[in-house]
């Protein structure tokens, strides 16, 4: 074999899915095509000095909204700053809209403007018009759906006679279905028993949307595809409680993965006092207790991803709290306040991190391994990540259209300092240096492996 590598990442600690070595990494044609210790540089075209670094997989993001403040192209600009190399993003067909036109007109406008690799997630907001496209959305590459047990009132939910009809079609061809699962009606009851009136205050919020029916939601879905034999991935798991019916259903075999975000294991609701709407995030963030819990289960594989949920929407702080969207801008901060949370609290051990941010993701929507691991005749998509770099997280140093971070003024350990796609340069010397167009579209669960 010709050994002349476009690059080469020398002295660098080489993390993966399966452990930990001290190696270089050598990149030709966009591949890894050899990795190992002391490799030749002879006749290497670029060779990177990245001693005391580590090199993990790039990052891989599996839940995206690109259709708020920030574009598919802001979104895959601010991703990169983090050292995320491949996002799934959401298409959503709003009701009146076809599933199958929103879908096609995502995927275009990635391949035309995304700096970064990309696959697709369906949504759907008006059930009965759109889960009979879900076969021809099929055709285009996407294979995962996503539903909504929630916003009964706004007209969004899924009922359960659309839910498990999609569920059996998408079980015929091999699809998953992905769910919000959080009891709509019961919320809505809430949100009008607290939320409104003279007496409705932002303090209310997790009062109108509690662990319990999140629980139950889970419960619900998980049963609804135990009978037609449908996997399932449940999205931004939040509380203790939530974690039950996913266990039961892992420990009898069922094909349930799940979920969790960096808001929901390094926050507490007490952020709801201090930043008002811009906390508001649904489910809704919890307390201390369910912090732990969250870490325990990505640590035992109860839960196997993290992901961002990223949702950067224009609030109105001083307005009605009932009626600003849900959501946060957090895809930029997910690998640094995961391995904060995770490998400097003690939380996760590097391998752990690996697992959940980039081979796992690959694993369950069908990537892997050509993303999500560091392996001869894998993509080269890497990180260089300073785990000595501090860095202290503020609106104005980050990247998104929105303006502001929950994190604001945390100060993390470790930070990353370059990466690639397929070889090419993403972030160099603290800038995007990509250009838009430059990602591929990847169809998903092709080859659907069971996470670690």
């Amino acid at each position: 074999m010709d050994m002349a590598f476009d690059i080469l990442l020398k002295g660098g600690i080489v993390v993966t899915g399966t452990g930990i070595s001290k190696a270089d990494v050598g990149v030709k044609n966009g591949s890894i095509i050899a990795l190992g210790p002391d490799l030749s540089a002879e006749h290497a075209r670029e060779v990177l000095d990245v001693t005391g670094k580590y090199i993990f997989p790039g990052i891989i993001d599996v839940h995206v909204h690109p259709v708020y403040l920030d574009d598919v192209e802001a979104s895959s600009r601010v991703a990169a700053y983090g050292g995320t190399t491949t996002l799934l993003h959401f298409a959503y067909a709003r009701t009146g809209e076809s599933l199958y036109e929103q879908v096609e007109k995502m995927l275009l406008d990635g391949q035309r403007r995304s700096l970064l690799d990309f696959g697709l997630h369906g949504g759907m907001f008006e059930a009965p018009r759109q889960v009979p496209e879900i076969p021809k959305v099929m055709e285009l590459g996407v294979r995962t759906f996503k539903f909504f047990l929630t916003y009964l009132k706004q007209g969004w939910y899924t009922d359960d006679y659309q839910l498990i009809k999609a569920m059996d079609i998408l079980a015929e061809r091999s699809g998953m279905a992905i769910v919000h699962c959080e009891n709509g009606g019961a919320i809505d009851y809430l949100e009008d028993k607290y939320l409104k009136g003279p007496n409705a205050s932002a303090r209310f919020f997790n009062a109108s949307r509690p662990a319990a029916l999140e629980e139950e939601g889970i419960f619900r879905t998980i049963r609804l595809a135990e009978v037609v034999g449908c996997k399932v991935y449940i999205p931004h798991v939040t509380a203790e409680r939530a974690l039950r019916p996913i266990r039961m259903a892992q420990q009898e075999g069922l094909p349930v993965y799940a979920e969790t975000c960096p808001q929901y294991l390094n926050l507490t609701q007490d952020i709801i006092e201090t930043r008002g709407a811009l906390a508001k995030i649904g489910p809704p963030i919890r307390s201390a207790g369910d912090n732990e819990a969250l870490w325990a289960a990505l640590r035992d594989g109860t839960l196997s991803v993290v992901a961002s949920d990223h949702a950067p929407k224009a609030k109105d702080v001083n307005g009605d709290f009932l009626v600003q969207g849900f959501g946060s801008p957090q895809i930029e901060t997910l690998l640094p306040m995961t391995y904060l949370g995770g490998v400097n609290a003690g939380h996760l051990s590097l391998v752990r991190l690996v697992q959940v941010l980039s081979e796992n993701p690959a694993r369950i929507f069908g990537l892997f391994p050509r993303k999500g691991s560091i392996t001869v005749g894998a993509d080269a998509d890497l990180v260089v990540f300073d785990p000595n770099r501090e860095f202290t997280i503020r609106a104005e140093n980050q990247h998104s259209n929105v303006g502001y971070t929950l994190f604001e003024g945390r100060t993390v350990l470790g930070w990353p300092e370059m990466s690639f796609q397929r070889g090419k340069r993403i972030l160099w010397n603290g800038e995007i240096v990509a250009e838009p167009g430059q990602g591929q579209f990847l169809p998903t669960l092709e080859h659907c492996n069971e996470p670690v």
